[in-house]
């Protein structure tokens, strides 16, 4: 089983696999020294490389990670779709990392909204391009999975698999005719770790859908086992029967870790670990994984 939360990362940990710490979340938990906000980023180290995925909505991911005696210098980023929660820490990252690749989706920078009560709000990347350019972001844009470290994918489009995973009504763009239409979220992607036992999966916001992203992990990467799964799961949005089934579905990966996050909402959440007594982990602010 993995370790979980060790505050002496280091001792006992000589034949780790993967670190993964969460830095940017909607919960801080009991952890002293660390903010919270609504918005996700975690911090990856598999053998010797590191990577930044998603910047959070401010610069909360960069003061945590210096709470926590993570250095971000040269780390490289990677994005898991363009909306402000997710890439509104950028500049505040850059200025941390210095110079450094930023893996993303062609549609990254699109504008985006959020439809409610018949008003519009902007919810897209707030930075142009060529602004985190010149501070140094050196962009590599792929709409396909990619392996960008040894072990470590990033998959790219995701094909909604699930049935009940379709796209949020209230997320939408502006068509090229003007016309207000449902986002489909191309660009949304995760992370994927190949491990000695399975793959480990790092979502963002799982636009795409939870039971998708690990299908498609699976595709991508030959493997048959995924060990566990952490991150924005989007549960926390919408009604229907997508949680039990999203339930359901997650009976059939036999995980060993469970470790929702962001916009999985408190009801899903909780509704997660009734079901997944011992695999489920409380995810917050400076919560580490270790396999």
């Amino acid at each position: 089983m993995p370790g979980i939360a060790s505050d002496d990362w280091g001792v006992g940990n000589l034949d780790r696999e993967m670190r993964l710490v969460t830095l940017a979340d909607n919960s801080a938990g009991l952890r002293r020294g660390v903010l919270a906000e609504h918005g996700f980023s975690a911090y990856l180290e598999v053998g010797d490389d590191r990577l930044i995925f998603d910047a959070g909505q401010t610069g909360t991911a960069v003061d945590n990670a210096r709470a926590l005696g993570i250095d971000l210098a040269g780390v490289s980023i990677a994005l898991s779709h363009g909306h402000y929660d997710h890439t509104g820490g950028l500049r505040r990252l850059l200025e941390a990392t210095g110079p450094v690749p930023v893996r993303a989706h062609p549609d990254v920078f699109m504008s985006r909204y959020s439809r409610r009560g018949g008003a519009l709000r902007q919810i897209g990347i707030p930075f142009r391009r060529e602004d985190l350019e010149g501070m140094g972001a050196r962009f590599e844009l792929s709409r396909g999975a990619q392996e960008i470290f040894p072990r470590v994918w990033l998959s790219g489009e995701v094909p909604r698999a699930a049935e009940f995973e379709g796209p949020s009504e209230d997320l939408v763009v502006v068509s090229e005719e003007g016309e207000i239409v449902v986002d489909p979220i191309r660009d949304d992607q995760a992370l994927i770790v190949v491990l000695e036992r399975g793959i480990f999966v790092l979502l963002g916001c799982a636009h795409s859908g939870m039971i998708s992203t690990l299908v498609h992990a699976k595709k991508v990467t030959g493997c048959d086992r995924v060990l566990g799964v952490a991150g924005g799961t989007h549960l926390g949005f919408g009604g229907g029967d997508k949680l039990p089934r999203t339930i359901e579905a997650l009976r059939g990966f036999d995980l060993e870790v469970l470790a929702p996050s962001h916009c999985t909402g408190f009801s899903a959440a909780a509704a997660l670990a009734a079901e997944f007594p011992g695999r489920f982990v409380e995810n917050s602010v400076g919560t580490e994984i270790i396999l």
